[in-house]
């Protein structure tokens, strides 16, 4: 094998090496976006849960409609 045979798998290894780490530097920033847009829903579901415990607890509490005023 040659100098040149060899420098030349040298640089097709480095640019191979080289576009598999852009690569992995983009697939951890979308990890990382999946990630935090997992924590927006996870609170957001969270709220809701709350929210509807909430309007549980108000409608279960909340007077009949079919009772009369005391004044009648």
């Amino acid at each position: 094998m040659s100098d040149s045979d060899l420098e030349a798998r040298i640089i097709e290894l480095e640019t191979r090496l080289s576009h598999f780490d852009i690569a992995m530097n983009d697939m951890s920033m979308m990890i990382k976006q999946q990630w935090d847009r997992i924590d927006i829903l996870e609170r957001r579901n969270h709220l809701l849960s709350e929210d509807i415990k909430r309007m549980n607890s108000f409608i279960t509490t909340a007077p009949e409609d079919d009772v009369p005023p005391p004044h009648y």
